[in-house]
């Protein structure tokens, strides 16, 4: 248990309490471990307010599967993947195997590099002047210019069978 523990605090730079479990079980801390090893691949995270400082079951159940999800997307194989009753019921043995496979396809992919955590995304999106929020993810930027050119090419076909239909008549 104390790998896990020391694994997710050196990640987040962040001092877990001693029952590691409760401050598991409502998933903040696991989403924003997904997070920071592929940044936006959890994009909702219910978090406790200072008026609210407990989160219910329903909004701990949603950040949990979010945090599965995203690991599921990330590429960590389901015999590693623990249930959501695992985090819920702090079953920390499964969880253990699911934050090691995260953070190992994390360490192997090479997300992050030793630049202050910034991956080769975010600095081609920096040297263009965009702010790492506003960039579009890299796996849509080609269709997104591929259909704009075809949409363009639509149009100018459509404006030039209109003019000659009025020339011809």
């Amino acid at each position: 248990m104390e790998q896990l523990r020391e694994s997710i605090e050196s990640r987040l730079k962040v001092a877990l309490p001693d029952d590691l479990g409760s401050s598991l079980m409502d998933g903040v801390v696991l989403c924003h471990l997904a997070n920071h090893i592929r940044p936006r691949s959890v994009g909702s995270i219910h978090v406790p307010s200072p008026a609210v400082p407990k989160l219910s079951m329903a909004k701990c159940r949603r950040n949990v599967e979010n945090f599965l999800d995203a690991c599921r997307k990330m590429g960590v194989p389901e015999s590693s993947l623990c249930s959501a009753y695992d985090i819920l019921q702090c079953s920390l043995r499964a969880v253990r195997v699911t934050v090691g496979a995260l953070v190992a396809l994390g360490e192997s992919e090479g997300v992050k590099d030793a630049d202050g955590g910034r991956n080769t995304e975010e600095k081609q999106n920096e040297s263009k002047g965009l702010p790492s929020s506003q960039a579009p993810p890299t796996s849509w930027q080609m269709w997104d210019l591929i259909g704009s050119s075809l949409v363009h090419l639509f149009c100018l076909l459509l404006l030039f069978v209109a003019y000659s239909w009025s020339e011809l008549t």
